[in-house]
């Protein structure tokens, strides 16, 4: 009997074992705010069975051992063990690991608690940033990072990456460049290169505490990007496709053939002479009924789409054990552009626009031992941009779109009566506007394609058996880059103009009467190499749960070669200690000492220190004791100096010597065929005192966190002084006869401020947060070493950085005024031409007159506001952005009547009839008079770029659970977002029909800036 119930009790506990081990468990995983995407479920006791929670927090699980038990674990929350013996579904609740959650703020080389650190930083998630869907990470970033500033000058395929700016611009030339950093190493690419999709955080650090570390190129400001890591657990695929669909901006907007008419009749009536169209041209062009003879072509919707398509497709496979894990990426963007095409069977070639990029990522990590880790990472690009070969005016259709001399309404027709291109020898058309549907259909293209390979090998040993908190690390990276070009071109095609009054044809070019071959061009480009070594040593300890102490010692080289060019070479050395005590008071030391051979060797190298110091109030006893609610309430301040690496492949220190060809004839008479040899002449002289740019920054920073994380706000007060920039001497007149080299002469001084005010909370399942941000950075040129100017009012020191000289407006000159203002002295002035101040009081407008205008084309003040909420499943998001104090000043074929194409402004010129209009008087041409945006740069035609743009929205929803299921899928989200959709002028009128952030000062049309509609499914396998 007793062996009977010992063999039944035997069967039943392997029965219920067995039943244990194919059971299927599911759930959720959340905290008190809601569910947890990317939460780690693992059986106990089977490390290689696991699960992770998709992006509604829920899992599913098939058990493989016995404890029916699993393990939830993710970054910032205690781990908890969760038993399935009696169920197979839980809801679960994580709780805030309160020192975990701080370590998420990525700082150079490591990171560090929010709550510990002593910089200045500003930190997004790689979720965040793929809310907006344009093709360029810089271009997702503005308003959302205070500090963070950009100009998104382009919106071509492959070209409309933004340039952008850490704290203001710091440069005589305009140029800023900001050091990117990817896993602690210098990224060799552009950073519009970089996918999105394999983004975990972007951070940027701000003041001399963060980037000292980093010496002689921090004084730009850092972009530190970490890339998304594979975690314990199952492989989780997920796949993310991506349609949007594009459209300018601001839409193009010109006359038709009537309205240009009879404002040029206007024009030369304005100007005393005799009318250009008569009656019954007029009436043609308004009728249309002489097509051929008065055409009326809008060329805009002749030549452009309405929309064009942008696809993304990526594809993400993570997963692995706590021996190795790993992340896999892979990734296809395309833009295609907004020309029509035009191709035929003949012509068998694409005349658009467009860009495609393959993006490529592996990172794998691999506990070798219990105390050595190994990581491979190998990453990826390739890329191919596609432009269309129309000859014209710069290759450029959009310059065309905007010049009457190229692409007047009444130009020419597209096609004749019998079908061939249409075309107009007339004197009034510039020589190469010939027709351009024909150059569309029929020139080809220019296509270039680019490649760039990183790989990273990294060793990291646990140095615990000589003293716990001891690591070193090693890094060696090697990268190459590399492009090359193919066009397949023709210069010519037939077209012919066709006489409508006796229908008679001719050829356009009489030398082309039948269609060229094409011609092929194949050219390579130099291959870029860049091996990178870095080790350091790093210590990290607490000692009592008292005394936190942290230390790094890094030695980092590169040596870059660009092809057959001359290498680069860098050295820098990196230290960090800091310590806190209890969190309370906290204080570091950071110091890179770098070098560079571009230098004579004595200035090779220099050392970057930096001190900051913190102290949390909201640790000390007495905050405690009689404050509650405030978990934070850290004051910070930092004082360094850090330098600035010059952007130049050259020994700047040389002298320069020029070969001048055929300079020297050794024949009685100079020729061209052999008598002539080449010369040498001097260059630049020599300067062996170059050095670094240099840059003292300080900061005071304050941080609260209050109500358990609802409410969380930062301020910092910024002082920057940028000191021996490297400029070429101004004050140097052109008379010495030399050309002086370039030196460290010029100074300027950056301040500003920056808060950033966050507020989440949840109602039940309903979840909000609001974050608002304002950044100011108003930089003031301190040395110049400019000339001495005729006019005190005319220097730059003392002023704003980027601000032009220009003539102050006075409104226009009347019939009742013209006679008692003053005039440009030469220059004939009738009602309705723009009047000046004359500043200098001699009577006449002259150079003298002009000022420094108050404002530059780069904002000082940028508001950021981004809103969320959740319910269930659904989430909406917008993120609003503003850019103030800033012009924007166009000419010649973007604003000059009768250069360029009229448009709806130009119907408001001035008359009497019209005194208070918003352009001059109209005339056959304003180049070289008073109304010349160029000769005559005034206020009145740098208009303030002031605007609020609705940069970033979407609107998204994760299928629930019971749907997913019966799909054997974990995760369904359907969304849909856009970029750059809505734009308002706060200030000024729009009078250049252009998108505010565009190229100030420029008379040559862009790639118009692009908005996206977008519409995106994401799969979680």
């Amino acid at each position: 009997m007793k062996k009977y119930l010992l063999s039944l009790t035997l069967y039943a506990l392997a029965v219920v074992l067995a039943m244990g081990q194919g059971k299927t468990i599911s759930g959720t995983v959340s905290d008190k705010t809601g569910p947890l995407p990317g939460a780690s479920i693992v059986e106990k006791g089977q490390p290689t069975n696991g699960a992770m929670t998709d992006i509604e927090g829920r899992f599913k699980l098939v058990l493989k051992g016995n404890s029916q038990t699993v393990v939830v674990s993710m970054i910032g929350y205690l781990t908890k063990e969760v038993s399935f013996a009696s169920k197979a579904s839980v809801a679960i609740e994580l709780k805030e690991d309160a020192a975990a959650l701080e370590e998420v703020v990525v700082v150079g080389y490591g990171t560090q608690k929010r709550a510990n650190v002593t910089g200045a930083v500003a930190q997004i998630s790689g979720a965040e940033i793929r809310q907006n869907p344009s093709a360029s990470v810089q271009n997702t970033l503005m308003g959302r990072l205070p500090g963070f500033t950009s100009q998104q000058r382009s919106g071509q395929p492959g070209s409309d990456a933004a340039t952008f700016n850490i704290r203001g611009a710091n440069s005589y030339t305009g140029t800023v460049n900001p050091l990117v950093i990817v896993d602690d190493m210098e990224y060799p690419f552009a950073l519009s290169e970089l996918d999105a999709d394999q983004i975990e955080s972007i951070t940027i650090l701000k003041d001399a505490a963060t980037t000292a570390i980093y010496g002689l190129k921090g004084a730009d400001g850092v972009v530190l990007i970490t890339t998304r890591r594979g975690k314990a657990g199952k492989p989780q695929i997920s796949f993310r496709t991506e349609t949007g669909f594009q459209s300018p901006t601001v839409p193009f907007d010109f006359l038709n053939s009537y309205q240009v008419a009879t404002l040029r009749n206007q024009a030369l009536a304005n100007d005393g002479k005799p009318a250009r169209y008569s009656q019954e041209d007029l009436d043609h062009f308004k009728n249309g009924t002489d097509p051929y003879g008065h055409p009326d072509v809008n060329w805009a919707e002749t030549i452009l789409r309405d929309y064009s398509i942008q696809t993304r497709n990526n594809l993400n496979i993570s997963g692995g054990t706590e021996k190795a894990k790993y992340f896999v990426s892979v990734g296809h963007l395309f833009q295609n552009g907004i020309m029509k095409d035009f191709s035929t069977k003949a012509s068998d070639f694409n005349s658009n626009y467009y860009y495609q990029r393959y993006n490529f990522r592996s990172n794998i990590d691999i506990k070798a031992t219990k105390n050595l880790s190994l990581g491979l990472d190998l990453s990826g690009y390739f890329g191919e941009q596609n432009n269309p070969w129309l000859r014209g005016t710069a290759n450029n259709p959009f310059y065309e779109l905007y010049d009457y001399m190229r692409l007047p309404p009444m130009g020419y027709p597209v096609y004749n009566p019998d079908g061939s291109f249409g075309g107009n020898n007339s004197g009034e058309l510039a020589r190469l506007a010939y027709n351009m549907v024909g150059r569309m259909t029929h020139l080809g293209y220019r296509r270039n394609y680019e490649t760039g390979i990183w790989t990273n090998v990294t060793v990291k040993q646990d140095l615990a058996s000589i003293t716990k908190g001891l690591s070193a690390r090693a890094v060696f990276g090697y990268n190459v880059a590399n492009n090359f070009t193919r066009n397949m071109e023709r210069d010519a095609f037939p077209s012919f103009v066709y006489n409508s009054s006796d229908g008679s044809y001719s050829l356009f070019d009489p030398a082309t009467e039948r269609l060229p071959i094409m011609k092929l061009a194949y050219s390579t480009g130099p291959m870029n190499r860049r091996i990178t070594f870095q080790a350091n040593l790093s210590y990290d300890r607490t000692f009592n749960q008292t005394h936190h102490v942290y230390a790094l010692a890094l030695s980092n080289m590169y040596t870059r070669t660009p092809g057959a060019g001359l290498p680069e070479n860098f050295r820098g050395y990196t230290f960090r200690v800091g310590y806190d005590y209890k969190g309370r008071y906290l204080a570091e030391v950071n110091a890179g000492y770098n070098g560079s051979d571009k230098f004579v060797t004595q200035e090779r190298y220099t050392l970057f220190p930096a001190a900051s110091i913190g102290w949390n109030i909201a640790e000390e006893p007495f905050f405690k004791d009689k404050i509650g609610g405030i978990s934070l309430l850290k004051i910070r301040a930092s004082h360094g100096l850090v330098g600035k690496d010059p952007q130049t492949d050259k020994y700047i220190f040389e002298q320069v010597y020029n070969e001048v060809a055929g300079v020297y004839s050794f024949g009685e008479v100079a020729s061209s065929t052999g008598n002539n040899a080449s010369g040498v002449r001097e260059g630049e002289l020599e300067n062996l005192n170059v050095r670094w740019e240099l840059e003292q920054s300080s900061n005071i920073g304050l941080d609260i966190d209050a109500f358990n994380g609802k409410l969380k706000a930062s301020a910092d007060f910024f002082r920057r002084y940028r000191y021996d920039i490297l400029r070429v001497r101004q004050s140097i007149p052109a008379y010495a006869g030399v050309a002086f080299p370039i030196a460290n002469y010029a100074s300027i001084k950056t301040r500003g401020f920056e808060v950033d005010v966050t507020h989440r909370h949840n109602i039940g399942e309903f979840s909000y947060s609001v974050n608002a941000n304002v950044s100011v950075a108003r930089s003031i040129i301190v040395e110049a070493d400019e000339a001495v100017p005729e006019m005190a009012y005319q220097a730059q020191t003392g002023g704003y950085l980027g601000r032009v000289l220009g003539y102050v407006s006075d409104g226009f000159y009347t019939a009742e005024n013209i006679d008692s203002s003053p005039k440009p002295s030469g220059k004939a002035v009738g009602p309705g031409d723009l009047r000046y101040k004359d500043l200098d009081g001699d009577g006449v407008i002259t150079p003298k007159d002009r000022t420094r205008l108050d404002y530059p084309n780069l904002p000082n003040t940028i508001y950021g506001l981004n809103l969320g909420v959740a319910y269930k499943g659904f989430s909406m998001s917008a993120n609003f952005q503003a850019a103030t104090n800033f012009t924007l000043r166009a000419i010649s074929t973007q604003i000059v009547p009768f250069v360029s194409n009229l448009r709806q402004i130009h119907l408001d010129t001035w008359t009497p009839e019209n005194p208070n209009a918003s352009l001059p008087r109209i005339l056959p041409n304003w180049i070289g008079t008073v109304n010349d945006p160029n000769t005559y740069v005034s206020d009145f035609w740098n208009r303030r770029g002031d605007y609020l743009r609705l940069r970033t929205a979407e609107f998204a929803y994760a299928l629930p659970s019971h749907i997913v299921t019966r799909l054997h899928l974990q995760g369904i989200r359907v969304y849909a977002n856009g970029s750059n959709l809505f734009t308002w002028m706060l200030v000024d009128k729009n009078i250049y029909n252009l998108d505010p952030e565009s190229a100030s000062g420029s008379g040559i049309a862009t790639y118009p800036q692009q908005k996206i509609w977008n519409f995106g499914l994401h799969l979680t396998f």
